[in-house]
């Protein structure tokens, strides 16, 4: 609960530092606020700008070809005279005509002379430094044009914008009384109550319609029928060429010049498209609160903390998208990104170290063990010199201590030798006969026979232990003969009833039998020039069996339900996992089928009599099934001293639980409580044996668990007691959850008072568990386990999977 306490006051303590770094550092929060921006542009796609807008721009080709820039004042005068002729809406003229480049003087009665005849021309005007104050926006100083000096009636606009998280454009100035109006806000003749708007640049700058100068006045020579549709347009004059003009970079365009700029601007103020920027202390309180939710939900919320925080991000992402897109808000998405980092960096640091909390229990037992390892060593060296110098009446004392050490040195040693991988053996070495892995001389030999009886058509007799690969012997056989091409057909006679096996192997025709609805062709049949293996023959009854030998002696066989015969052609090859011999001492086979079945005899070898191939096939199934994994050298030992009654199938079997288990303890070695009990045979000590030990030495006594931390060496307490636990939830898994018989297995004495002690300490897991699931409002297992983080966290992982059964059971 404190641990949980903690995350909740961290977590919100990063909120808090965000948040004041965020206002104290309001560059860092527009940096962010302009990346989210220009990627939901992105992801939006342009939007089609104003088609009553049309550029004109002064291009780097047009300069070439009629400059030096400033180019003369008469192609100005050139234009508004045709675009005045074409009835356009508006003029402007976004280029400063400066009266101090006197060169360009001469020109001004001409161009004069056409602004005034044309009536709606809109020159630049230029602002110096502008300072805001109460919502109006003042400068030191005002500049027009050169036209404007010769007639103040002539209209203008400042060209002049701010760069603050945006491009902000003031729709008045005011200099020592004098008002001057945005250019923009001059084209469009429209009056806003808002003082200054932050331009929304929704696509590339292209989208507008536009001509490069020479590209218009190229159309006014052909007198182009495109040029009519400029009628009652807002043409906006200026220059394109970066090296001339400035620049601005946006999400579409990488240098949009100063006429596009003022293009959007217009755009804006036609189609109120501006960006809306109110809404930035509202739109950062409510994100805040969605970080605050976020904390909570993943505190309470019996869900994943991955899919909470994906949840939310979603819904950020969701109306953060639809609200800049969409409606044109700024949103102070900075207040959620730059926490919710913080927190989910949080987050992952807690996992690891949870992880490593994990990992140190781990290393802990096996520092523990190493430890004793060394100290019952030094004191069986201690108690041999003990027993050289020792009376005859205290050595048999002594002997037996001796005996006790060494045993226990073994297992410790044999736990060390599970924690070590063993060296896997070159899979390249080995042979692969159709499907028979083996480097033994004895399955070498088998693996010849097999060779020189294949190419013959010969009937074989296959003998072999379950499990020793006949049917694959049997696939061997017909791939390395004559009829590799056509069919091969396996029939386990054992599986089926004399009835049901005659139908199979040779087919019934319709109404030989109640359900007998049409002719059937049986596997003889179907395996026509090719090959049926008849696996488990032993089994068969002595009826079949002389069936059995008419289709040997004749090649014939007779449907059920017809005595029609019918020719075939079929190698066959027989398997049995019995002695047959003894079989027909016993009158349980046919003697005259034996020798038909026995022209060819083939035994394959138990895997206990092919010992060195044991290592070479675990390496065969774990290539097969997770080739990441290695065995650990106490589990090839264990392999290697099996029996394997169940042979190779037993074998890949015990390999494809053992890796199954150790991918759900995210291990990379298979140890040898991966195995099934009948091949560990309990012969090592893990650290839980030990703890139960001494618990069991001090018959459980409410000091047991101080003792034995202190007797293995001064460890932690809670490893102690939560090793128990552990040792209790799986005892009980493994007995049906019977309190009673659990109690007993782990008192491991006849003593009723320890066992009634035991029983307790059960009862009162279990009492806790069922208490804490009724508190819970939902039967779901998933979200159940979730809310029982503090269950899990002290308990080793090796018991997990027995405290999710506990609470399966007891969710009822």
């Amino acid at each position: 609960m404190m641990h949980q306490r903690s995350k909740l006051v961290v977590k919100i303590l990063l909120l808090f530092i965000a948040c004041l770094f965020l206002l104290l550092f309001k560059d860092f929060e527009r940096s962010i606020n302009r990346s989210v921006e220009e990627i939901y542009s992105l992801a939006a796609g342009e939007d089609k700008p104003d088609t009553n807008i049309v550029i004109i721009h002064i291009s780097a080709e047009d300069i070439e070809r009629i400059g030096p820039w400033p180019i003369k004042r008469s192609y100005y005068a050139l234009l508004i005279n045709s675009l005045t002729k074409l009835d356009v809406n508006k003029i402007g003229i976004e280029i400063f005509l400066s009266s101090r480049l006197v060169t360009q003087t001469i020109y001004d009665k001409l161009l004069q002379n056409e602004i005034e005849k044309s009536g709606r021309v809109v020159l630049s005007s230029l602002a110096g430094g502008i300072v805001k104050n109460d919502n109006y926006f003042y400068t030191d100083s005002l500049s027009y044009p050169s036209p404007k000096l010769l007639n103040e009636s002539f209209s203008t606009g400042h060209l002049n914008y701010i760069i603050e998280d945006g491009v902000v454009i003031p729709f008045e100035v005011i200099n020592q009384g004098i008002t001057e109006e945005a250019f923009s806000t001059k084209l469009s003749s429209i009056k806003h109550p808002v003082k200054s708007i932050l331009v929304n640049f929704h696509s590339s700058w292209k989208q507008f319609r536009n001509y490069s100068l020479i590209e218009y006045f190229d159309l006014v020579n052909k007198e182009s029928v495109l040029l009519k549709s400029l009628k009652d347009k807002i043409i906006i004059i200026g220059i394109s060429d970066p090296q001339y003009t400035s620049t601005i970079k946006t999400s579409f365009d990488e240098q949009l010049p100063g006429v596009a700029l003022h293009a959007f601007s217009l755009d804006n103020l036609l189609n109120s498209g501006w960006l809306v920027t109110g809404y930035h202390l509202l739109s950062a309180i409510i994100l805040i609160l969605l970080v605050l939710l976020i904390i909570y939900f993943s505190q309470r919320v019996k869900l994943k903390q991955v899919f909470i925080y994906l949840i939310t991000l979603s819904i950020f992402a969701i109306i953060t998208f639809i609200s800049f897109s969409y409606f044109n808000l700024k949103i102070a998405h900075a207040f959620f990104i730059l926490p919710f980092f913080l927190i989910t960096l949080a987050d992952i640091g807690y996992y690891i170290l949870d992880k490593k909390h994990l990992l140190k229990g781990a290393l802990d037992e096996s520092e523990i063990l190493k430890s004793l390892l060394v100290k019952k060593e030094n004191e069986l060296t201690r108690m041999q010199q003990e027993l050289d110098f020792s009376e005859d009446d205290g050595s048999v004392q002594i002997i037996d201590k001796i005996k006790k050490l060494k045993s226990d040195i073994e297992k410790l040693r044999e736990n060390e030798e599970d924690r070590t991988k063993s060296e896997r053996p070159e899979i390249k070495k080995a042979e692969n006969f159709f499907g028979i892995v083996y480097c033994s001389e004895v399955m070498a030999k088998t693996v010849d026979i097999i060779k020189k009886a294949a190419p013959t058509e010969t009937t074989i007799l296959i003998v072999g232990g379950s499990g020793t690969g006949k049917e694959l012997a049997a696939r061997a056989i017909h791939l390395l003969s004559s009829r590799k091409d056509k069919s091969f057909i396996a029939v386990n006679c054992g599986a089926l009833s004399e009835n049901l096996l005659e139908s199979e192997l040779f087919g019934h025709v319709r109404g030989a039998f109640t359900g007998a609805s049409a002719n059937k062709a049986g596997r003889f049949e179907t395996a026509d020039k090719g090959t049926i293996l008849l696996d488990e023959i032993g089994e068969t009854s002595e009826n079949f069996q002389v069936k059995m030998l008419r289709v040997l002696q004749s090649g014939e066989i007779e449907k059920v339900g017809s005595s029609t015969p019918h020719s075939v052609d079929v190698r066959v090859v027989a398997a049995t996992n019995k002695e047959l011999e003894t079989a027909v001492a016993e009158r349980n086979f046919r003697e005259d089928l034996y020798y038909r079945l026995n022209v060819f005899r083939i035994d394959l070898p138990p895997l206990r009599e092919r010992k060195e191939d044991i290592e070479l096939l675990a390496a065969h199934f774990l290539v097969n099934e997770a080739n990441q994994i290695s065995l650990s050298r106490a589990v090839s030992k264990a392999l290697f001293d099996c029996d394997w009654k169940g042979n190779v199938r037993e074998l890949e079997s015990v390999i494809k639980r053992a890796v199954i288990f150790a991918k759900s303890d995210k291990r990379d070695l298979i140890r040898l409580s991966d195995l099934p009990k009948e091949i560990v045979k309990g012969s090592k000590y893990n650290f839980e044996d030990l703890v139960l030990e001494s618990l069991r030495e001090k018959k459980f006594s409410h000091s047991s668990i101080s003792e034995t931390a202190k007797e293995l060496g001064n460890v932690n307490r809670t490893m102690i007691a939560e090793n128990f636990r552990g040792i209790v939830f799986k005892t009980l898994c493994e007995n049906d959850f019977e309190i009673e018989r659990s109690a007993s297995i782990i008192a491991s004495t006849n003593n009723e008072l320890v066992i009634n002690k035991v029983q307790s300490k059960i009862e009162t897991f279990i009492a806790n568990i069922k208490q804490d699931i009724m508190n819970e409002s939902t039967k779901d297992f998933s979200k159940v386990k979730l809310s029982f983080k503090s269950k899990y966290k002290n308990l080793p992982a090796k018991f997990h999977p027995y405290l999710d059964e506990i609470i399966k059971a007891n969710l009822g």
